[in-house]
């Protein structure tokens, strides 16, 4: 699936960050990271997936996280497997704010965009919070009939990449 969906063109734009197409569902969420944490440390662990693997997902990435890379992750729903194709388009890497943003390809249950972030932060303990915000609609068919089951599945997964930062 990993060289099928390297042909592939995103399914949603960065747009959809700042201007969320109707029907679609918005999530921000934000951890502040531990007092012994580390931004170079967590950069490191988000562009190498070491937070998507933590979260509980297969990754087979086409490389680092950089624009261009195609990643596909195998997201687990009971005893089932779903194959999730994404795309960076976009990434940061400053001395305050390090991170990617991925648009979802052909296949992938969701259409939408998602970033995952470290910040620098003078306004929490550890000066450190990670944040992911995620734009996206229901694309499969299983996702559109069942949706709570499908934001389940998503929230689940947030929760591993927080937690994941967070633990360090």
């Amino acid at each position: 699936m990993l060289q099928r969906s390297a042909a592939e063109r995103p399914t949603a734009d960065l747009g959809w960050l700042d201007a969320p197409p109707p029907g679609s569902r918005v999530l921000r969420e934000r951890v502040t990271l531990g007092p012994g944490a580390s931004f170079e440390a967590t950069a490191d662990a988000l562009f190498g997936w070491a937070i998507h693997r933590g979260a509980g997902l297969v990754i087979a990435p086409s490389g680092p996280a950089e624009v261009g890379v195609t990643v596909v992750q195998g997201v687990r729903v009971g005893p089932f497997w779903f194959a999730a194709p994404c795309r960076v388009v976009d990434v940061v890497r400053g001395p305050d704010a390090a991170g990617f943003t991925y648009a979802t390809l052909p296949h992938h249950p969701e259409t939408g965009v998602e970033t995952f972030r470290v910040l620098r932060d003078d306004g929490v303990s550890s000066g450190l919070v990670f944040e992911v915000h995620a734009v996206a609609r229901h694309d499969f068919w299983g996702s559109r009939i069942l949706p709570r089951i499908a934001h389940r599945v998503q929230d689940r997964v947030t929760r591993g990449y927080l937690a994941t930062a967070q633990a360090g």
